[in-house]
């Protein structure tokens, strides 16, 4: 598999991740699919277990407003693609309009009915998602869609080729993310918060942390107060266990 990946690759040669995606989009259209979401998450789920927001998504041929609606209005949340896409390793398909034979059997509620009626009412009932779950716990979903109706079974004949795609346009654009996209921005922290932080997990003191940084105590205790009121921590040591799970210390 690593090989048929290198091997696609050489057609994804791009410099920026616009360009790569732009290619992605022709690749797919040749399978059939009319539109494409590509989305990128350093960390797909807060603490709390709801979905984060992701720090990339690219989507192409598709509704003015969608990816608004998606990042600022709550849309990604409660996405019920997004939603089994974590809980799946393998690529589906999925439909809005006959989801009794797609994954989405018995997954659709009330709260979804925002992303249901807006896929529907604008001619986008079906399509398929592969999932890919990333080293150090990112993760990534590459969807390509359908417009009109009754196209589950032509779907069904080219996910693998939809897969392999998937696989090659991540290993090309991954190298192109800067510190930007590879931290989550669920909870944002100053540098010198993260600096604190990272000294207090290694199991400094702040006397010990302040002598390192050559800051006074006050200083160094100021930062990591900040720090857990921010990750919503009672005390440091929890205040450095949200911070690890949402990476935040990995630098």
């Amino acid at each position: 598999m690593k090989l048929a990946v290198q091997e696609s690759a050489v057609s994804l040669r791009e410099t920026t991740v616009d360009g790569a995606f732009d290619q992605l989009f022709a690749q797919t259209s040749r399978l059939g699919f009319d539109a494409l979401i590509y989305d990128y998450t350093p960390v797909p789920r807060s603490l709390e277990g709801e979905l984060i927001t992701p720090s990339l998504l690219r989507m192409c041929n598709v509704p003015g407003d969608m990816q608004r609606l998606w990042l600022e209005n709550g849309y990604y949340q409660v996405d019920p693609v997004q939603h089994y896409a974590l809980e799946s390793c393998a690529p589906f398909v999925w439909s809005y309009q006959r989801p009794d034979n797609t994954s989405l059997q018995n997954r659709l509620s009330d709260l979804n009915k925002p992303v249901t009626h807006y896929m529907c009412d604008n001619n986008m009932p079906s399509g398929a998602t592969v999932p890919l779950h990333l080293p150090n716990g990112g993760f990534v979903t590459v969807t390509g869609i359908h417009t009109g109706a009754g196209h589950e079974l032509d779907i069904h004949d080219v996910l693998a080729e939809l897969s392999l795609l998937a696989l090659t346009f991540q290993e090309c654009v991954f190298p192109l993310f800067d510190s930007s996209i590879l931290t989550c921005r669920h909870v944002r922290l100053s540098k010198r918060e993260r600096e604190c932080l990272t000294w207090a997990a290694e199991g400094l003191t702040a006397k010990e942390i302040a002598r390192k940084l050559n800051r006074s105590i006050a200083t160094v205790t100021l930062h990591l107060n900040t720090a857990a009121r921010k990750l919503g921590a009672s005390n440091r040591v929890q205040a450095v266990v949200r911070a690890m799970h949402y990476r935040l210390l990995d630098s």
